[in-house]
């Protein structure tokens, strides 16, 4: 997630609302088993935190042949941790994972910095403005999902996580100026209305747009080497109107150079 750079600040030292910001994967190049970076950042493609090993509530990886295996925890390494899966060629796995469950609470002054960088709907936002003002404190359990395609994966397909996106089209990487189709998915069906961005690891602005009727986005990409697509869905908790629930993705992916 990012944020401005006086409040991010103040959001990494005063607060665990530095747990919002997106968790995304990096393939590491290297000879053997492939391995990966994943970790939590302000802004893609900076990593700030590693993830933990005992935080994985569900993660693998899956080849072309359609068999999974697993990730398994390495080392903590350069802000970010190390994973490794029983599998030689990185570039051609799909790897996810999902972290488990995690409660926050918010100041409203973080409130309004979440709020710009995730886009609500306006019935969210309303909702919050009338817990506010009964004086209610903002309390948050989050959910947290990452997935990778490598460039070498064709035909992706659903990994089961919270929130997951699959590339329709192409079937193959994307290249630069590609319109590019993907499907948004919440528990395994098409998510409509959702607001996502695209980010690519050498700009600093971002593309947003919203999902269509069948959980849709067919964003043109119109720069080479690594992106990164992140949403987050917020809605009162269906235990406790005074409480939320999110579900954070961060779906990361390469775009080939013509």
């Amino acid at each position: 997630m990012r944020w401005s750079r006086s409040i991010g600040l103040a959001a990494l030292l005063l607060a665990p609302a530095v747990q919002a910001h997106d968790t995304w994967f990096e393939w590491q190049p290297g000879a053997g088993r492939a391995e990966f970076l994943i970790g939590s950042g302000n802004r893609f493609p900076l990593y700030e935190g590693g993830v933990g090993g005992n935080s994985l509530d569900k993660s693998g990886c899956r080849g072309g042949d359609g068999k999974s295996v697993a990730l398994a925890f390495r080392r903590h390494v350069r802000n970010a941790t190390l994973l490794r899966a029983d599998a030689e060629n990185g570039p051609a796995l799909t790897c996810w994972a999902q972290l488990q469950p995690f409660d926050v609470e918010l100041s409203p002054q973080l409130v309004e910095v979440y709020f710009r960088e995730i886009r609500p709907s306006a019935e969210v936002v309303a909702a919050w403005h009338a817990l506010r003002a009964q004086g209610l404190p903002f309390r948050e359990r989050y959910v947290k999902s990452a997935r990778f395609d490598g460039a070498g994966v064709t035909a992706p397909q659903p990994v089961g996580t919270a929130l997951d996106v699959v590339r329709l089209t192409p079937t193959a990487a994307p290249r630069v100026n590609d319109k590019a189709s993907f499907q948004l998915l919440r528990d395994g069906e098409p998510f409509a209305d959702f607001p996502v961005e695209l980010v690519n690891e050498n700009s600093p602005i971002g593309l947003w747009t919203r999902t269509d009727k069948d959980g849709r986005i067919s964003p043109r990409l119109p720069l080479p080497g690594r992106w990164l697509l992140r949403g987050t869905e917020l809605r009162l908790s269906t235990s406790d109107a005074t409480r939320w629930e999110s579900r954070f993705i961060a779906y990361s992916f390469d775009v080939v150079a013509p």
